[in-house]
């Protein structure tokens, strides 16, 4: 099962995963979660609590990387556990994607205008999406 929580700060939407992001439900579930995101110029994908990653979750991650640089979106990786870090240096994903070890790392790469403020937006799990 994958959660998805998704927080606003001005510009930037960080997407807070629990869970493990693998083929099915999950990689529908964080697909859908980034595109609702089209508005915003930075998504961030916190993988804090994400304790797996298949060959499905890496698919949608480079799909969602392809549509990040069509639509002039930066789409960014943050805390990723050690064994999703490894994973992404075994396959030198590390190189293609952007990640960084905190949130304030991020927020220092944009142009600050104001110091952000996170407000919930909603929540979105399996067992939501299969009522």
């Amino acid at each position: 099962m994958l959660n998805v929580t998704i927080q606003h700060s001005e510009d930037m939407a960080v997407l807070r995963c629990v869970g493990r992001i693998v083929a099915g439900d999950e990689a529908d579930i964080l697909r859908k979660a980034v595109l609702s995101q089209a508005n915003r110029r930075t998504v961030v994908l916190d993988l804090t609590r994400v304790d797996a990653i298949d060959g499905g979750g890496m698919g949608v991650l480079l799909f969602l990387r392809g549509w990040a640089r069509a639509t002039e979106v930066n789409l960014k990786l943050m805390n990723p556990t050690s064994r999703v870090r490894e994973l992404f240096e075994l396959t030198n994903l590390d190189s293609v994607f952007e990640i960084f070890s905190s949130e304030d790392a991020v927020s220092s790469r944009r142009s600050p205008s104001r110091p952000p403020t996170i407000l919930p937006l909603f929540n979105v799990s399996t067992s939501q999406m299969e009522s």
